[in-house]
């Protein structure tokens, strides 16, 4: 059997004019599976310039149907055809439906998608074509070449330029093609076809196929999508989601899988049944991951798979909100399954095996979790920004969401559901060290991007930092917000001398903000028994400022207001003086009158400093009754100092020193309660009658025994 005798598959040679009649008589219809058309007018003018040059436009390939696939004619745009008849003999377009399409709108003068394709023109002095109004003399209309009046409007022009019209209007009538039929195949083995021939295009995805093989003429699973979810979603300004996370979602529900055969399986009825619940999941699922990890938006979303499962589980369970253990086992899961980038191979293996996850879940189980992930400050810095596609980018993204970010000048919670922030891909928003300082700097595109050099920056901050050294806004941000520190916690930014910041370090920076941001991340997958990093950092300060507290009334009382003269070390007063002068150098506006308080200056002391302080001959006995031996703050003080540099500054912390540096913090904070007991109890004495002849003497406290509410529990493990 040769080639041509075959009867499935048929190649036969036309021409455009011959495809144009075809659609216009209704015999070439375009299949319910087939995508809107989309085509801008350059696509359309560069279309028209091929044919005219003779170049090759593709083969168009074409089902020819039985009759009862008539209902799959989907009227996408007015195209003025006759409707279709149920005992039409037609062909369906399988792939060229945009190219046929324009050729269809432009040659017939008609409007669709808003534009009016009677203004595309062809140019006949300089031979091109062009979207313009037409005057039928210099810039003649296309559908004017094509139509009836083609003679009538040749009159009109120049004889220069006449010959150039006749050569298009020869061209759209005789321009060559070749139309490949196809003929007694089902519906699933058409779209099985229409993949396979559409690798170079838009291919169309799992939900158009089968959006077409369950089409009915009372339900359009195409349609309910865009009305029931993709309008409630944009109302609640969630964005549009992928639809194959619909079909997904219901072969779990329905069939237990989600791969291709199982999808293709779901049938009209299936679908109708549990159409209402598949909307309401999805819909659920949302607004859980908007308030509980920070997907605001669908953009934001590192897998689709993360929104499919999670609706699973509201479908399945049928509950209106998870239980606060299922909350905390779906927040885990969800920060693994992105920062492990879970699904970027293999989906719908792993979506069936987690979904299994999700049973137990529902079950009453919190099923384990996968190994840890090793993520590294490599890989953070390692990913840029204007990946918009990668899982780590987007969940970091919801990570920084997740913390209720601040404006960096008033500490007013920024609006990111409502447009105040967008554009998170643009080159030139949302570098902590801007784009323009950096290229300065000679660092490339790369670099530039990184991801801990992003935050979320609104556009009228970002127009006022512009090129700024970070050094220079950053201490201007000081000056202006009072609360600057706690409003860059809410971003992760850290702001210590060491950061890289006041140096304009960029690579220190980008260390040590990669190194506050993977703590966060093991807090949030709960491989971190600790504190998520901002309360260490807020309980390090607290005691840092009860012990400069504890020093300064206790070197007041024994050496009065101007113990910095008599009782400081040369040595320390030196290098807090230098402190000082830095701090002033860059931040002009504040005063030097505002350092001369004693308590002032024990801010620029570090904790070896008030060891120090506390040690030295002259001041260690008014320490002794409340601290009572050396060697326990040596030693507390010295694990305090290396657990608050290592936190401060972004370093890795080994579990050593964490323990170490929590039991340093328990023991000062039963230190500085001790002495605040003696000293309320000294002013109570103060102001009693004399009755010491009968009571007895007040014993001493030992520190080493007494422990606060809670300590027990604190000290567990440590």
């Amino acid at each position: 059997m040769t080639f041509r005798n075959r009867k499935n598959i048929q190649v036969s040679p036309s021409t455009l004019n011959n495809l144009i009649v075809g659609v216009e008589q209704g015999t070439y219809r375009i299949p319910q599976f087939q995508r809107e058309y989309v085509w801008e007018k350059s696509k359309v003018i560069s279309l028209f310039d091929s044919i005219y040059r003779e170049y090759p436009i593709g083969s168009f390939f074409i089902w020819k149907a039985g009759r009862e696939h008539n209902r799959l004619f989907r009227h996408s745009i007015d195209l003025n055809i006759r409707p279709i008849k149920e005992d039409d003999d037609i062909s369906f377009i399988l792939d060229g439906q945009q190219r046929i399409t324009s050729l269809y709108v432009t040659l017939m003068g008609l409007t669709a998608r808003h534009t009016d394709y009677s203004r595309m023109c062809f140019d006949v002095k300089d031979e091109k074509f062009t979207y313009r109004e037409p005057d039928n003399r210099r810039f003649i209309g296309v559908r004017d070449i094509w139509g009836e009046n083609a003679l009538k409007v040749a009159r009109g022009i120049d004889d220069i330029h006449k010959d150039k019209f006749d050569r298009c209007w020869g061209i759209l009538r005789t321009y060559p093609i070749s139309i490949v039929e196809v003929g007694d195949q089902d519906l699933a083995s058409v779209c099985n076809i229409f993949q396979r021939i559409n690798q170079g295009g838009k291919r169309l995805d799992r939900f158009d196929l089968v959006s077409s093989m369950t089409f009915t003429t009372d339900f359009d699973l195409r349609e309910a999508f865009k009305q029931d979810i993709v309008a409630k979603l944009k109302a609640k300004m969630f964005g549009g989601i992928s639809p194959a996370i619909v079909t997904q979602l219901m072969a779990l529900v329905k069939k237990g899988a989600c791969t291709e055969r199982v999808e293709y399986s779901l049938t009209s009825a299936e679908i109708r049944e549990m159409w209402r619940l598949v909307v309401d999941s999805i819909l659920l699922a949302a607004d859980t991951l908007r308030t509980s990890v920070g997907v605001q938006n669908a953009q934001y979303l590192p897998y689709d798979a993360l929104l499919t499962l999670l609706s699973y589980f509201f479908a399945k369970s049928k509950q209106r909100s998870p239980s606060e253990d299922q909350l905390c086992w779906i927040k885990r899961w969800f920060w693994r399954a992105s920062f492990s980038q879970r699904y970027g191979s293999g989906g719908a293996t792993k979506i069936g095996r987690d979904k299994e996850r999700f049973d137990h879940l529902i079950a009453g189980d919190l099923p384990a979790f996968d190994p840890a992930i090793n993520l590294s400050a490599e890989n953070l810095v390692g990913t840029k920004m204007t990946w918009s596609r990668s899982a780590i980018r987007n969940a970091f993204l919801c990570l920084l969401a997740h913390r209720d970010p601040v404006h960096l000048v008033n500490n007013n919670r920024l609006d990111l559901t409502n447009g105040g922030i967008s554009d998170f891909t643009s080159a030139e928003k949302h570098h902590i060290f801007p784009q323009a300082f950096l290229g300065r700097s000679n660092y490339g595109e790369e670099q530039v991007h990184a991801l801990p050099n992003f935050c979320f920056m609104p556009a009228e901050l970002n127009r006022r930092i512009l090129d700024a050294r970070p050094s220079d806004y950053f201490a201007q941000l000081r000056m202006q917000n009072g609360q600057f520190a706690e409003a860059a916690h809410t971003h992760l930014i850290p702001i210590n001398d060491d950061s890289g910041l006041a140096n304009n370090e960029y690579l220190t920076f980008l260390k040590v903000r990669s190194g506050l941001i993977l703590a966060e991340i093991e807090q949030l997958m709960g491989l971190s028994a600790t504190p998520r990093a901002d309360q260490r950092q807020e309980a390090i300060e607290r005691v840092e400022t009860q012990l400069r507290n504890l020093i300064h009334n206790t070197l007041s009382d024994a050496h009065g207001p101007d113990y910095w003269r008599t009782a400081i070390p040369e040595d320390v007063r030196i290098e807090a003086e230098k402190r000082i002068a830095s701090t002033l150098h860059k931040q002009p506006g504040l005063s030097a009158q505002k350092f001369t308080n004693a308590r002032e200056k024990l801010s620029f002391c570090n904790i070896p400093d008030y060891l120090k302080l506390i040690l030295i001959r002259n001041n260690w006995p008014h320490f002794e009754p409340v601290i009572r031996r050396k060697v326990d703050v040596e030693r507390h003080l010295e694990a305090f100092s290396e657990f608050r540099n290592a936190l401060m500054h972004g370093r890795p912390v080994t579990e050593f020193t964490r323990k170490a540096g929590e039991l340093a913090m328990i023991w000062l904070e039963l230190v500085i309660s001790a002495q605040n007991e003696e000293s309320s109890d000294a002013e109570q004495e103060d102001d009693a009658p004399d009755v010491s002849a009968r009571v007895e003497p007040k014993k001493s406290k030992d520190v080493s025994a007494a422990k606060p509410v809670g300590v027990e529990e604190k000290m567990d493990g440590i």
